[in-house]
């Protein structure tokens, strides 16, 4: 993949979270594809498509803004804000630093890294949003 096409990828997969498009975001992702977010990690399109989906329920207004975006061979690293409301009216920033492997040009790993930030809620209550055991 070329470094645009590496880009468009991860800001793909953002655009899908904002305008909660999970047909989209699917169509980013590998098969076997692995997402990490804090201490937990969602293997396979399915899992990560309901992680996104108790994310966006959580906070039905989410939007990212950029802070860097370094890509390497097929390795992307990507520093961002998460700017998010609650159901409750709560809001708060939540920074989070990502980085993202690539296989025959889709995304097959995402690790998101969640760190301090100016939040309105717990980090428990991010965190929440957890593989189903």
């Amino acid at each position: 993949m070329s470094e645009t096409e590496i880009r468009e990828s991860v800001y793909g997969f953002y655009q899908a979270l904002t305008l909660r498009n999970l047909d989209k975001m699917q169509s980013l992702l590998s098969d076997q594809a692995l997402l990490s977010w804090g201490p937990y990690d969602f293997e396979g399109k399915e899992k990560i498509l309901k992680w996104a989906e108790e994310l966006l329920e959580l906070f039905p207004f989410l939007s990212f803004k950029e802070k860097n975006l370094e890509v390497d061979g097929s390795e992307a690293k990507h520093e961002f804000m998460i700017a998010f409301l609650t159901a409750k009216g709560r809001k708060g920033w939540l920074p989070c630093e990502a980085t993202y492997t690539f296989k025959d040009g889709k995304i097959h790993q995402v690790k998101i890294k969640l760190l301090h930030g100016f939040l309105a809620v717990s980090k428990d209550e991010i965190e929440r949003v957890k593989p189903l055991t």
